[in-house]
């Protein structure tokens, strides 16, 4: 029952369906019974008329007195047929009825009116002759309140059928007029993190417009406050990379004069310092460009050109650690869509497995198509990632302790930014050999195009 309360307070169209079909039962309810009194009183005025019919016709016919006409009828034919007809001499008062006699008071009036016999209770009609005799017309109750109640019951048969199916209208109404906030509600759920644009409320309600109106300006707010967080990371990013360039040729031009060998160490480490804040800087670039929400040109390229453009800017590292490096890209693999995408995703893939490799390690980069989804593989030869870690490896600036390897952290939250833009999917696993030992990591993104 508590969750019974709960969805019809919190969903609109839960307490509309209940409030409506409430309203329409109570409306129901309340006219079967008025129809059904009222019809219950036609049909006793009814048969009321057909006792006095039967009293005049027969009055028609001049009775005699001690006249009795009772209708016996069979078990096969219908009580309401069971009307007895007698006249009374002056003064007499002993009605036979069926199988039992009433005695009836002098002074009964003319009109219809209740009897009670010892077995049953009668309705009957009085009429007064000329000569002082009393004809009197009478039928079973419980036959005439049958006859009324069915009557009666008839005409509420058709409101007992329309309410479920009004019921079950009001709720295929309420749900189709709420269609349209249930598509926005999909549509929100369905959107990309970086998705901030306004909502289409074309199909909304009136009644809903004000809402809808109030999300897509804190959307814009939110999009404004955003873009300008971006635009400060890539401005200030591009501003310090000419401090820097000038710190590295001076760290340069030190080296050169002769120094101790304490201090050429020192300027050494100056110097990887500088150089490791120069990639952070390049990286913070290439992720406020991957966050753009504006349209670049769309390309078609296969995936070897990639691959090679990708190697061309890693290939130096990889020979400094003696990493074999192995390409399998079948022809038919081609990348559309934004080319800067599709070479900083692989780049920073590639550039990952390089730096976690071991020297003497390899790096395998494999492209191929599967009916409308392009699969590209990169594999290493590296200790992999703990299973423990994989939940945060997309956090920006999150790097896993204990590696000795020097970097950013933010080379796969580029990569996820850059995937959720393509639509694509990743897959990080941990290959291993058959004894179980870590075999390296293989990352798989599919673009479907």
């Amino acid at each position: 029952m508590d969750g019974f309360k709960r969805k019809i307070t919190g969903s609109l169209q839960a307490q509309l369906s209940f409030w409506l079909s409430a309203v329409i039962l109570a409306a129901a309810v309340g006219g079967g019974f008025f129809s059904f009194r009222g019809a219950l009183h036609e049909a006793n005025e009814f048969q009321d008329d057909q006792l006095r019919q039967i009293a005049g016709l027969m009055q028609q016919q001049a009775p005699h007195t001690g006249l009795l006409i009772t209708q016996v009828t069979e078990q096969s034919e219908d009580p309401e047929s069971q009307v007895i007809v007698q006249v009374l001499a002056p003064g007499e008062n002993r009605l036979r009825l069926l199988d039992e006699d009433v005695s009836l008071s002098p002074g009964l009036p003319e009109g219809v009116q209740p009897l009670s016999g010892q077995r049953y209770t009668w309705r009957i009609f009085i009429r007064h002759l000329p000569d002082g005799a009393r004809l009197v017309v009478s039928q079973r109750t419980d036959v005439r309140d049958e006859l009324a109640n069915s009557s009666a019951w008839r005409t509420v048969f058709p409101f007992a059928a329309l309410i479920p199916v009004l019921i079950l209208l009001i709720n295929v109404v309420v749900r189709t007029m709420l269609k349209p906030v249930k598509q926005l509600s999909n549509e929100l759920d369905k959107r990309r993190d970086i998705d901030l644009s306004a909502l289409d409320d074309r199909d909304v309600p009136v009644e809903i417009l004000p809402f809808t109106a109030s999300i897509n300006a804190l959307l814009l707010r939110v999009k404004r406050s955003m873009d300008m967080q971006k635009r400060f990371v890539a401005d200030a990013a591009h501003e310090l990379r000419s401090p820097l360039t000038a710190l590295t040729l001076q760290a340069d031009n030190i080296r050169k004069i002769e120094l101790p060998a304490a201090a050429q160490e020192r300027v050494l480490d100056l110097r990887h310092g500088l150089q490791r804040m120069r990639a952070l800087l390049e990286q913070l670039l290439v992720m406020a460009r991957s966050q753009e929400t504006v349209a670049h040109p769309v390309s078609t390229i296969a995936m070897e050109d990639v691959f090679k453009q990708v190697l061309e800017d890693l290939m130096p590292s990889a020979e400094a650690k003696s990493i074999d490096v192995e390409v399998d890209s079948e022809r038919s693999a081609i990348f559309t869509g934004q080319l800067f995408d599709a070479l900083m995703l692989i780049k920073n893939l590639a550039d990952n497995a390089i730096r976690y490799t071991p020297a003497g390690g390899r790096l395998f980069l494999r492209a191929r198509q599967e009916g409308r989804v392009l699969v590209v593989q990169v594999e290493d030869s590296g200790p992999g990632i703990p299973e423990h870690e994989m939940e945060r490896i997309f956090d920006p600036f999150y790097r896993i302790l204990g590696n000795g390897e020097s970097g950013s952290g933010l080379g796969l939250a580029i990569v996820k930014t850059l995937a959720d833009r393509n639509n694509a999917s990743l897959a990080f696993v941990n290959r291993k050999t058959d004894s179980g030992a870590h075999a390296g990591l293989s990352v798989t993104v599919k673009f479907r195009l």
